[in-house]
């Protein structure tokens, strides 16, 4: 879901701190720590981790309300753990405030806000399925089964209407109608398909293969192919900014963050995240206004925020083991 879906831009003030360059005044970015089990909220005004708390197993990615003021953190799996929660937090106290229970379905991993409703939809890669729960109530009031292997990331088009999730061991794109939560359309993809955004227009849809290593462009209105970009590396998240001139592309293993030009398909940037201690980037978030970009190094206690000015690392953020998922609210944590 598109950040301006739950902030309003209008809250956020640039600041000039010392020794850095703009960055979102007043506001949160949490951050899921996979190795941890824990989520760091950190102040964006200071750059300082202000709570720290501990989730469910293995927090990959989260998910913010429309109001900013509630987080929900899947429990994903690991060896010996396979999660069937979704931890709820308070953003401004980062209080904990439920723990949902989806069973049957197992191994919730990519997750989304719907809108302006209670719900969020989330894939459950462990049962092949897609479920949609309802946060106040912690009832799954949703399901779909694609049957495909690795059910892992989704995107959402702008309208919140229709889903596009990848399944890595299947190499498949599905296309869901999430009121009815009937599978629309599947398409093939390259080897791995993981990493997946829709313009903010809606037209076309960006999708990373890992094991191909290759970026397919799709049409949204066909889901035929538009492009295929031969990265030569592992393009494991790709995020459009918020006015859809870029598209940043995370190179796990090369540790930096590849920036294209939606339009001619070019590499217009490339940011080395190694000098900073960044290692395997596994995670992407513009801020509200286009001007930052924020990484997780999953490889690192660590979070990178990148100037999109310059295309240059100007902060560094310290969390906690396996630094991945990452959510933005406009409140201010740790009050």
């Amino acid at each position: 879901m598109s950040f301006t879906k739950f902030v309003s831009r209008t809250s956020i003030a640039m600041c000039l701190l010392a020794g850095t360059t703009l960055s979102a005044s007043a506001a949160t970015l949490m951050v899921g720590n996979k190795y941890a089990g824990t989520v760091s909220f950190v102040d964006l005004d200071t750059g300082q981790e202000v709570q720290r708390p501990i989730t469910g197993g293995s927090p990959h990615e989260l998910a913010v309300s429309p109001d900013g003021d509630k987080v929900v953190v899947v429990s994903y799996l690991e060896d010996g753990y396979i999660g069937r929660e979704l931890n709820v937090f308070d953003v401004a106290t980062a209080e904990h405030l439920k723990t949902i229970d989806i069973s049957p379905h197992m191994a919730p991993h990519g997750i989304a806000w719907l809108g302006d409703t209670d719900s969020v939809i989330v894939t459950t890669e462990e049962t092949r399925d897609v479920i949609k729960v309802d946060v106040v109530t912690g009832e799954v009031t949703g399901h779909v089964a694609p049957g495909l292997i690795g059910t892992h990331l989704l995107a959402m088009s702008p309208d919140d209407a229709t889903a596009y999730v990848t399944s890595r061991g299947s190499d498949k794109v599905s296309v869901i109608d999430v009121e009815t939560m009937d599978i629309l359309n599947t398409v093939k993809a390259d080897t791995g398909p993981e990493a997946v955004d829709v313009s903010p227009d809606g037209k076309t849809l960006w999708v990373g293969n890992n094991q191909s290593e290759t970026i397919i462009v799709l049409d949204t209105a066909t889901m035929e192919r538009q492009q295929v970009i031969e990265t030569g590396y592992l393009p494991i998240r790709a995020q459009f900014d918020p006015a859809g001139t870029v598209v940043a592309v995370a190179d796990l293993n090369g540790d930096r963050i590849v920036v294209y030009d939606p339009s001619s398909f070019e590499v217009v940037s490339a940011v080395d995240l190694a000098p900073h201690g960044a290692h395997g980037p596994a995670s992407l978030l513009f801020s509200p206004d286009g001007k930052s970009l924020f990484t997780g190094a999953q490889d690192g206690a660590r979070v990178a925020e990148i100037d999109t000015s310059t295309w240059s690392v100007t902060r560094v953020f310290e969390t906690d083991e396996g630094a991945d998922g990452l959510a933005f609210s406009d409140l201010k944590a740790g009050v």
